[in-house]
């Protein structure tokens, strides 16, 4: 009976979180069967369609109610494009905006509904006084990255960036392409649309994916989900309670954990990709090691500064390209502003972009001139300190807990409270925050680079040394259960 129980524990963990690319089940039945699959498809619609299949079953594992959404979300969008190509070259300029508007807003539309609906109610609750009864819905997985890749399509058709696409399957599969359909990369349709259809198998890409999926894997299962142990051991307490080392230890430790965690699964997504032939854009430049906060959104989620840089700022300047009070300032104001609601409906996020844009419009006044003046170590010290101050706003989404952390971070409780890292039970993961710390840098992949590693030995030697973090992030995976990415909810 006890063997029973083990194999049906077993069992529930293999198949309970199918979707995840750190899944014993994704990585064992999922993706050799679909690379198997995509593989034994002739070039073109109909490795696209196989695709597209793939796709909508991997998402309809994890959120099955909301698949006929997904696909009335494809067909918008493919319906839309193809409108905009009719009418691409009309002399009625009125009417062909109005048409991208009509798709654009439709987009929009489908990301409040699916992810502002509640956020919204609450607002007017307050101002109506609790008069309207808006209801909040589920939350589509990916559906923040979603609109982002149609809205990429319906811009560049509408700019003529990209010829009118009227196969189905290209659109579909560049919309719901399983590696990138629930946590990004954000590609953007110009990057894509060339390569949909024209892969072809490599045995090198294949290679060079499997590599970066492990590293990710690593990345994930062993830094990111051993230090939110003591990153939520510290977040979960009464705040009132701890003093400033406990506070600092958890609030270091969350940002290592959110780099760890959205950096290994954009590694997990790229090495993907690459296994089926695609070139996903990369997401991070090892942003810890920036020198100002400019810097530092150049190599953190690169694909979302790249999309607001392509569609928001860059428009919004030429717009405003006769304004000469702050124009360049109010637009990052702004732009930050919507990247914080983009993370989140909540006023948390609407905080922490509000952050980073009145700091990006600082540095844009003349500070980040001065900054280049320093030297390079005091140039890297205020980058960590603001983005790692940063955070507190995005972990905590409670705006009337945020001054007592704060508090306790600068030491209204004392150095140590009556909650202790000891009494916290956390001084075990103090060296692996050590060990996350270091890797935040580019050492390991300096040292790669040096001319007696370029050997095919030292290949070899590097591939084992992954297939022994494979075996350890899988037995991690057994022992400790699956953990959610944390972006998957954005």
């Amino acid at each position: 009976m006890v063997q029973l129980l083990i194999e049906c524990r077993y069992y529930a963990l293999f198949w309970s979180s199918f979707m995840s690319f750190a899944s014993l089940s994704f990585i064992f039945v999922f993706l050799p069967a679909a690379l198997i699959l995509y593989y034994l498809a002739p070039r073109g619609n109909w490795r696209n369609l196989v695709l597209v299949l793939l796709s909508l079953a991997f998402f309809a594992w994890a959120d099955l109610a909301h698949l006929p959404f997904l696909v009335l979300f494809v067909l918008f969008n493919y319906g839309f494009g193809l409108l905009i190509g009719r009418f691409l070259n009309s002399e009625r300029v009125a009417f062909r905006k109005a048409i991208l508007w009509a798709g654009v807003g439709g987009n929009l539309l489908f990301l409040v509904v699916f992810k502002y609906l509640g956020f919204l109610g609450e607002i007017l609750d307050s101002l109506s006084g609790g008069r309207l009864a808006i209801e909040s819905q589920a939350l589509l997985l990916g559906v923040s990255y979603l609109t982002f890749s149609s809205l990429s399509y319906l811009i560049d058709l509408h700019k003529k960036v990209r010829p009118v696409e009227k196969n189905f399957l290209n659109v579909a599969a560049y919309l719901v392409m399983f590696p990138k359909l629930i946590q990004g990369p954000i590609a953007l349709y110009k990057e894509m649309e060339p390569q949909l259809g024209q892969t072809r198998f490599d045995s090198e890409d294949l290679a060079w994916g499997i590599r970066r999926f492990i590293i990710g894997l690593g990345k994930k299962v062993l830094l990111a989900d051993t230090l939110a142990v003591a990153a939520n051991k510290v977040f979960s307490v009464n705040f009132a309670k701890i003093g400033a080392d406990a506070a600092w230890v958890g609030l270091i430790a969350y940002s290592l954990v959110i780099l760890f965690d959205f950096s290994g699964y954009t590694d997990m997504a790229l090495g993907v990709g690459r296994m089926f032939g695609f070139r996903l854009p990369e997401n991070f430049n090892y942003p810890y090691i920036s020198r100002s906060i400019t810097d530092f959104w150049r190599r953190w989620h690169m694909s979302l500064t790249n999309w607001f840089r392509t569609y928001v700022f860059i428009p919004l300047e030429f717009k405003r390209r006769r304004a000469k009070f702050l124009r360049q300032q109010s637009n990052i104001l702004l732009v930050f502003l919507l990247t914080g609601l983009w993370h989140g409906a909540s006023w948390n996020f609407v905080i922490w972009g509000a952050y980073f844009g009145l700091i990006l419009a600082i540095e844009a006044s003349g500070l980040s001139r001065a900054l280049k003046k320093l030297p390079v170590i005091l140039q890297h010290v205020y980058t960590l300190i603001i983005v790692v101050f940063g955070w507190v706003f995005f972990r905590i989404s409670n705006p009337n807990q945020l001054p007592r952390f704060l508090g306790a971070l600068f030491g209204a409780n004392g150095l140590t409270g009556t909650q202790t890292l000891r009494s916290l039970n956390i001084l075990f993961y103090i060296p692996v925050l050590l060990i996350g710390a270091v890797l935040t840098t580019p050492l390991l992949a300096r040292f790669e680079t040096l001319n007696f590693i370029n050997s095919k030995v030292w290949r070899v030697v590097l591939d084992i040394l992954l297939l022994a973090l494979l075996v350890l992030s899988l037995a991690f995976i057994l022992s400790n259960g699956f953990k959610a990415f944390m972006y998957a909810r954005f």
